[in-house]
């Protein structure tokens, strides 16, 4: 996926995903600017970024706070001069259980950092971005499609990003800006089998169990792997796609199709 010579900022760096993400831009010949809340593992995939021949710039950021946001933007701004494509891969996890005894304090961290997190650090880059052109791609999940029981406000976060992905494609497109958004389905991690423990127990079951049974709901009989969640986003935000804004496509190894 060529994207030789292009700047991208990664939101939500962490074990999985964001580091798949990072290493897949700068394998494609992407600098990178990585942004999590927690310093510690940022500089270990910085590393794996300049081993792979580009620039990585850290920046530690709670992108819950519009001013962090806007002094990431700055220092971004200063060493690169510009961004050609934001990921964004942060989110927070609400607590589980039913939505009547969720608190308005769950729901309001809840819309902080999966929907306030994304709009923060976009309007604070869009200068950076407008007339590049430049693309938008948001993570959400397969909780959108199909909501795990006990799960309704994450559900209904990443549900929302959905609508917002086509809201800002339209918003953002007279300047030359795409917004698009990948749907993951089960990714292989290690949360992933901490995941199916947990169902595992409230089922009376085992964690392979509950494992099998969900590998059952898929065409390919398998789970995506976050490289190949990865692929996905670059190709998002490559000259590609260069004619797509708007649009959702899920990865999920056909878990779910409408």
């Amino acid at each position: 996926m060529g994207l030789s010579g292009r700047v991208a900022a990664i939101a939500g760096v962490g074990p999985g995903l964001g580091r798949d993400l990072a290493v897949t831009f700068a394998a494609a010949g992407a600098d990178v600017a990585l942004l999590a809340r927690k310093s510690a593992y940022l500089e270990e995939v910085a590393r794996e970024v300049v081993a792979a021949g580009q620039a990585a710039l850290c920046l530690p950021t709670d992108l819950t706070d519009r001013a962090r946001c806007a002094e990431a933007a700055r220092l971004v701004g200063e060493r690169y001069g510009a961004v050609d494509v934001l990921v964004h891969n942060a989110f927070s996890r609400p607590p589980l259980g039913p939505l009547g005894e969720r608190s308005a304090a769950d729901w309001h961290a809840a819309v902080d950092g999966n929907i306030l997190s994304a709009t923060n650090l976009l309007y604070e880059l869009l200068p950076l971005m407008k007339g590049r052109p430049a693309s938008v791609i948001l993570v959400s999940s397969i909780s959108a499609r199909q909501p795990y029981p006990e799960s309704g406000i994450y559900a209904a976060m990443k549900s929302a990003m959905l609508t917002l992905v086509q809201v800002l494609a339209r918003e953002l497109g007279p300047h030359g800006v795409r917004v698009n958004a990948v749907v993951p389905g089960y990714i292989e991690s290690d949360n992933l089998e901490a995941f199916f423990a947990d169902v595992g127990t409230r089922r009376g079951t085992s964690a392979a169990h509950a494992r099998q049974a969900a590998e059952a709901t898929t065409c390919l009989g398998r789970f995506v792997t976050a490289r190949e969640v990865a692929d996905v986003v670059a190709f998002f935000g490559s000259s590609a796609s260069a004619g797509v804004t708007g649009q959702t496509l899920d990865v999920n190894a056909g878990q779910w199709f409408g």
